[in-house]
């Protein structure tokens, strides 16, 4: 059991809950634009109000893009952890998190929204325009977040510093 609990990067679980977080929510954002014609134009106001239940759907669809969005992120931090030879639990980790945070209504979007929705705000409100760029943007961010050589290093932190100290110690003395 020992050996699982120092497998655990408490720094890769952080750097994972951040992407997964941005994923989640540029996912959600991009999922606005399924049918935005229902949902925007002034002209199907009547279509919503005689509607209920294809709102009612839009209103799920919506709610069940961030889960797309999350499984995304975690199968990209997946094979960035496998690539990296880090122990596949933190990625659980993190999407167990996640999604609890998520389902409860805890992961911070009411806060935060405001930053991330800043760059729809050049376009005019609920455009097309205004949803792309705000999802693409956070899908980036995401990218950047999890594929970042800076990131990687800050993640293997210690690690690699104490590793690079110790192969110079225990490497066999060359002899002729």
């Amino acid at each position: 059991m020992r050996s699982l609990f120092s497998n655990l990067n408490a720094r890769l679980i952080i750097i994972n809950l951040i992407a997964f977080w941005l994923f989640f929510y540029a996912f959600q954002t991009l999922s606005f634009l399924h049918d935005y014609n229902f949902l925007y134009l002034p002209s199907e106001r009547m279509a919503r109000l005689n509607l209920p239940a294809r709102r009612a759907n839009d209103m799920n669809f919506i709610k069940q893009a961030g889960n797309f969005g999350l499984v995304a992120a975690y199968v990209i931090s997946w094979f960035v952890a496998n690539k990296r030879d880090w122990h596949w639990l933190n990625g659980v980790i993190s999407f167990v998190i996640t999604f609890t945070l998520c389902f409860f209504g805890w992961f911070g979007w009411s806060f935060l929204h405001g930053i991330f929705q800043a760059p729809s705000k050049l376009f005019a409100p609920t455009s097309v325009w205004g949803y792309l760029i705000s999802g693409v943007i956070m899908i980036a961010l995401g990218l950047l977040v999890l594929l970042s050589k800076k990131v990687i290093s800050f993640i293997e932190g210690a690690k690699s510093k104490n590793a690079a100290t110790y192969t110079g110690k225990n490497k066999p003395k060359r002899t002729r």
